[in-house]
């Protein structure tokens, strides 16, 4: 899940101090949790980059408000000296807001009750850079592309969707997206590297439309460091529970009054700015015959035979971009490989790819890493044990033979449990989507376990929470059974490993933390 800053510490004057290392230069000079870092060298820092960049100095001038009174400290340090603090949030002004309305947008296919963060339209490039949040780039003025480049924010990570400025309007619900690969030029321009993403949806920017846009932004090497393509997620509340069918439906859906947040940039609507960009019908782009505007394409999701195409599409290219740089460039996520019930490529197909947390490689990675930690498997346990694996329909496959070769163990009885996602809707398959809700329902029956190992991917970014807002403790309680977050099979392993020792695992129903693996 990419990461979503809590805005209760985002106080729009500085940063939150909520650690000071011990030992550091900020104890030795009686810095404090809570303390407010408001500027560096008389300069007002904005987020926790200003901060990095400021201690880049041997001499520094910190100003802290703690509390109503405001102290200044001289420090004289070592270039690579940070001073020992950690924030609470690593933008301190205010989060960048998107100014877009992507018909494929998950905040508009969430029901309304959930925590107010999740409904936050975020697209800050700070997080980009620190994080590898994706970002669009059509909310930066003139004073953040100098920022850009004063501080050399690179990598990038940026969802381009399609490189033809109209179909890319649409895809961003938004007809004055401009030239995007204009703005990937002025960035290697500035010596900035750039990870790309598409989205994509069946029927509008696949097939000949994929291959141009690849095309055009491998031009743009070395600049675009990676390409990957990402096929579109639909949930059944995509529609706000009115089920129209077209991307212009899905658009306008972000129009209707209870989807419109203060945070959001409002925009002019789709139908009152579409009439300044005209349709493009000479490019293919029409439904049904008649049709002028792409809008009236059906939204869905791909079809097993659809994501085959995909990556028969871009494996070609992938092998000439490999002879030709030395890697692959374009890849296709794991989920299209899922999808069309094909092998994920080996290990050496990924290298040079910088997007794992786009869901591109991690299943190989999974895989290796699997073949090497089951040796470290126990042969046996020194008394039965139940354990139960919970992931979702797309992941089972992989997870199966997992949980078949934890089955060998002697005294431990292993079982997968592969939850239905009825809260979003059957054709929801990841596991970063489950809902704690839907593990409780679906778990329960079958009683209490010695230990359940939950997917890391349906918390958010700290572990802390699931999509519906329950916590680790919460999810044990209802369970009446220990449960443990696993990501990587070494952490399922060592989760194992640690009942054969009959050592305590996971969180108890009764106790308060978190089993973060």
């Amino acid at each position: 899940m990419e990461y979503q800053p809590n805005l209760k510490n985002i106080i729009g004057s500085g940063g939150v101090v909520v650690n000071v290392e011990p030992g550091s230069t900020a104890a030795a000079l009686g810095l404090r949790v809570g303390d407010v870092v408001v500027a560096v060298n008389g300069r007002p820092m904005r987020d926790v980059i200003d901060y990095r960049y400021a201690m880049a100095d041997e001499r520094v001038t910190v100003d802290i408000l703690r509390g109503e009174q405001r102290l200044s400290f001289a420090i004289d340090k070592d270039v690579d000296d940070d001073l020992g603090l950690e924030f609470a949030e690593p933008l301190w002004d205010r989060l960048r807001t998107c100014n877009n309305k992507c018909p494929f947008c998950f905040l508009t296919q969430m029901p309304k009750g959930f925590r107010k963060t999740l409904y936050l339209k975020d697209d800050d490039y700070r997080l980009s850079f620190l994080y590898g949040n994706f970002v669009t780039l059509t909310n930066l003025t003139e004073a953040d592309w100098e920022r850009i480049r004063e501080q050399r924010l690179t990598p990038l990570y940026v969802s381009v969707h399609a490189t033809d400025p109209y179909l890319r309007s649409v895809l961003l619900g938004k007809p004055d997206a401009g030239d995007v690969l204009a703005d990937i030029r002025r960035l290697g321009e500035m010596g900035i590297e750039v990870h790309t993403q598409f989205v994509v949806c069946p029927g509008l920017n696949d097939g000949e439309v994929l291959r141009r846009s690849v095309e055009e932004l491998a031009a743009l090497y070395p600049v675009v460091r990676s390409i990957a393509a990402v096929p579109v997620g639909l949930t059944k509340y995509r529609f706000n529970g009115k089920a129209p069918q077209s991307i212009k439906a899905a658009i306008q859906v972000h129009e209707a009054p209870e989807w419109i947040d203060t945070n959001w940039e409002r925009q002019p609507l789709w139908d009152e700015q579409i009439a300044l960009h005209p349709a493009r019908p000479e490019l293919g782009f029409c439904a049904r015959s008649g049709d002028t505007i792409i809008t009236d394409i059906p939204l869905r999701t791909f079809r097993p035979d659809e994501a085959a195409q995909v990556i028969d599409l871009l494996e070609p290219y992938q092998q000439r971009f490999r002879r030709e740089l030395g890697y692959g460039l374009v890849y296709p996520s794991d989920e299209f490989y899922l999808l069309a019930g094909r092998e994920v490529p080996p290990a050496e197909v990924y290298e040079g790819c910088d997007q794992i947390e786009n869901g591109v490689g991690m299943v190989r990675q999974f895989l290796d890493q699997w073949s090497v930690a089951r040796h470290r498997l126990p042969p046996r346990l020194r008394a039965p044990r139940r354990v139960i694996v919970v992931t979702g329909h797309l992941a089972a496959p992989v997870l199966r033979p997992v949980v078949e070769r934890l089955r060998r163990i002697a005294g431990l009885h292993a079982e997968l449990l592969v939850v239905r996602n009825d809260f979003f809707g059957e054709m929801v398959t990841v596991a970063g989507l489950l809902t704690a809700g839907d593990v409780i329902a679906q778990l329960a029956p079958l009683g209490a376990a010695d230990l359940v190992i939950l997917p890391r991917v349906m918390f958010d970014y700290r572990g802390e929470r699931t999509i519906d807002d329950r916590t680790p403790e919460q999810i044990a309680a209802a369970l009446g059974s220990p449960v443990a977050m696993a990501r990587e099979p070494g952490e399922l392993v060592r989760l194992i490993r640690a009942l054969a020792k009959l050592t305590p695992v996971g969180v108890q129903p009764a106790t308060a933390g978190a089993a973060a693996c």
